[in-house]
């Protein structure tokens, strides 16, 4: 069952953005824009992350292709310019309520969080195939 929550009443979260450009394909020589979810430049809201991976966060954002709120599991790899906020998008409040994935909800929580992705950023990207 749902929260409900009062209009005037947000949930906090970290924001990022989803990145216009990645390296992309065999030696990552090839650039691709935004992820098979969603465009380049999109707002996505992460809500939860897989702590013990260090490469897997829950975002929900606008569908690339139907515009409609989704979501899902992208790599931590794909998304920038994090900063904590306080959303009030009903959709994405009723989202963030039905996933269990989703457990960042208090400031402490999405300050902690903002500032430790662009470390696992740092750690992931180092890791290469041998």
């Amino acid at each position: 069952m749902i929260d409900q929550l009062p209009n005037d009443e947000g949930v906090w979260c970290v924001v990022a953005n989803i990145k216009r450009d990645h390296p992309y394909g065999s030696g990552g020589l090839d650039s691709k824009s935004g992820t098979r979810q969603f465009r380049g430049g999109t707002k996505v809201y992460i809500a939860g992350c897989f702590a013990g991976t260090c490469d897997g966060v829950v975002a929900i954002g606008l569908h690339r292709h139907s515009r409609r709120f989704i979501t899902c599991v992208i790599d931590v790899q794909h998304v920038e310019e994090f900063r904590v906020k306080l959303v009030y998008h009903p959709r994405v409040i009723e989202l963030i309520k039905m996933d269990d994935r989703c457990w960042i909800r208090t400031k402490e929580d999405a300050e902690r969080w903002a500032a430790a992705f662009p470390e696992w950023q740092r750690l992931y990207g180092r890791k290469e195939p041998e």
